[in-house]
């Protein structure tokens, strides 16, 4: 059961890192079509026809995974009145629950972006011309990542508990 709740924290470990590496680069090519939307359309008076199309699609792709990244470390907002009133085993207990209520969340998610996907397969984007499917995607995707990052974090909480309150963003500065 370890073993197996050690390969779901590494392919976490590894998605989380590809997942941070793709949200800067596509924050930077996002903020990049904006800019020059900008100067374009006021400096040169000419309105650009592809950038918004891409900024909206790297801004779509960006707060999915960032949504995703935000399970894998615990960085979402939370209220702590009840897990404060809890005690150590309560407080375990109703993370693991949230956490199971995520992850189902996140195949409930999984399987929306497929059907979205699915449904809209062939269709072409406007100004760019690249497959919407591109852009829908990122649904499915995301879900995927939350489904992955939530099952490592539930796993990591019954083989180590004092890990899981750590989080694994503390547990991973620290080795």
């Amino acid at each position: 059961m370890t073993a197996i709740v050690g390969l779901v924290e590494a392919l976490s470990r590894i998605a989380g890192r590809a997942t941070v590496l793709a949200v800067i680069a596509m924050t930077v090519v996002m903020t990049v079509c904006l800019v020059l939307q900008v100067v374009f359309r006021y400096a040169l008076g000419q309105a650009l026809s592809w950038s918004e199309e891409l900024a909206l699609l790297t801004f779509t792709w960006t707060v999915l995974l960032s949504g995703s990244l935000g399970v894998r470390e615990g960085f979402h907002v939370a209220l702590t009145l009840l897990p404060d009133r809890l005690g150590p085993a309560g407080k375990r207990w109703q993370e693991r629950l949230i956490l199971l209520m995520v992850t189902v969340f996140g195949a409930y998610l999984a399987r929306s972006g497929w059907d979205f996907y699915d449904g809209t397969t062939g269709q072409l984007s406007a100004a760019v011309g690249y497959p919407i499917e591109l852009l829908h995607s990122a649904a499915m995707v995301s879900g995927g990542l939350i489904v992955l990052h939530g099952l490592a974090r539930l796993g990591g909480s019954f083989t180590s508990p004092a890990r899981e309150e750590a989080g694994p963003a503390r547990e991973e500065a620290g080795a």
